[in-house]
């Protein structure tokens, strides 16, 4: 199976205050990075397309798989430890667990640690940094280059549209914003459509996002 989603989380039965909320949005920035480099990799897997770490008082000590065609791997977390965690050490805190859980599911169900290693590290030097483009479309009547660009951190998911006209842009504003997850903002956008002379942001339904009056240059 392909490789689709990496989560990292506590469990929502045993922890039932905002803070474990707070926790899954959080770890979004980091985990969504690791599932694009994975992506690029085509890192297929035996039985399961989604890996889910799962951070518990007491953790079992075996991976397991769902009906779901999910891996799971629990790694031992004190919710009282990461409310003292400063904000600028979140990402070394939530990077250990993964670690850990992958480490499990290496062990267990042969996963390759090494890919996740070296989506670690690129996270690291890009300074926990999860920034790509979505989508770059080029109109050559109206002279113009659009790009979709995504910003992913701990608070937020946010969506700029930028047109670049012969290398100078001309426009860039965000124009989504968002809690981090996917949920609540993959369906949002899809395509940069021409519709006479305004440049059309469409969500995966076609609906508009966002219009833009654009002139030809």
């Amino acid at each position: 199976m392909k490789l689709t989603g990496i989560y990292l989380y506590p469990d929502l039965v045993e922890y039932r205050s905002d803070a474990a909320l707070a926790f899954r949005n959080q770890t979004r920035f980091l985990c969504n990075y690791v599932q694009r480099h994975l992506a690029a990799r085509k890192l297929h897997a035996e039985g399961f397309n989604r890996i889910c770490v799962v951070c518990k008082s007491a953790p079992a000590e075996l991976t397991y798989k769902n009906t779901s065609n999910a891996l799971t791997a629990e790694v031992q977390f004190d919710i009282a430890e990461y409310a003292t965690v400063a904000d600028e050490r979140l990402p070394e805190y939530f990077i250990g667990l993964l670690e850990a859980g992958i480490a499990k599911c290496s062990k267990d169900q042969h996963v390759p640690a090494e890919y996740f290693h070296d989506a670690i590290q690129s996270f690291r030097a890009e300074h926990y940094r999860n920034e790509w483009v979505f989508l770059e479309k080029t109109f050559r009547a109206e002279g113009v280059k659009c790009r979709l660009k995504c910003k992913l951190d701990r608070s937020y998911f946010r969506l700029t549209l930028e047109i670049d006209r012969r290398g100078h842009i001309i426009f860039s504003q965000e124009i989504l914003r968002t809690l981090p997850d996917e949920v609540m903002y993959a369906h949002r956008f899809k395509d940069i459509k021409l519709d006479g002379e305004t440049l059309v942001v469409q969500d995966k339904f076609g609906n508009a996002l966002a219009t833009v009056p654009i002139r030809r240059g």
